[in-house]
């Protein structure tokens, strides 16, 4: 049962992740600032996860799992989530976020630009809008989406890992 916990709970955390994001996306609310926190709050959901994994997997061998074995646990879960993560972004983004955040800047890109150039006290010309909305859109890219939320991920996860073990290696001994 120890070997296939991470594993479930991976399963378990990543698909409350996939619901979260897709009530966020399919409610409309990606431009409040639930939408735009959605991310780091995945990411802090995590660490309950990694710390209720790992205390888990200490009480069911008896109170006895050493750090090291518990980074491994925690490694598998963060590795496992982020696999199943990454292949969810990349398809969604794909499928449907692409087209929603291009729309999004070929209707409030340019209200936008100008905005932040008057700001800056410039002229931009209706030339120089098009321009920077076309980059902008043709910047769009499911790999690099995928890949900066997978990094920030591994990141955290491996955050997680380390503080989880250390926290109840502590608790186990005391």
């Amino acid at each position: 049962m120890i070997k296939t916990k991470p594993v479930v709970f991976a399963i378990i955390y990543s698909l409350l992740v996939i619901t979260f994001k897709l009530y966020v996306f399919y409610a409309g609310l990606q431009m409040t600032k639930l939408g735009m926190y959605s991310h780091i709050i995945s990411l802090l959901v995590m660490l309950p996860f990694v710390f209720l994994l790992i205390f888990l997997l200490r009480k069911e061998k008896g109170g006895d799992l050493s750090g090291k074995d518990a980074v491994k646990y925690a490694l598998i879960f963060v590795s496992f989530s982020a696999i199943m993560l990454s292949v969810f972004n990349y398809v969604f983004f794909e499928n449907e976020l692409k087209t929603y955040i291009a729309n999004y800047i070929q209707t409030k890109g340019p209200k936008s630009i100008l905005e932040e150039a008057t700001k800056k006290g410039q002229k931009v010309s209706p030339e120089e809008i098009d321009k920077m909305i076309k980059g902008g859109i043709e910047d769009l890219s499911a790999f690099k989406d995928t890949t900066s939320k997978l990094f920030s991920i591994f990141i955290f996860g491996v955050f997680s890992a380390f503080v989880s073990s250390i926290f109840l290696k502590r608790n186990a001994n005391g």
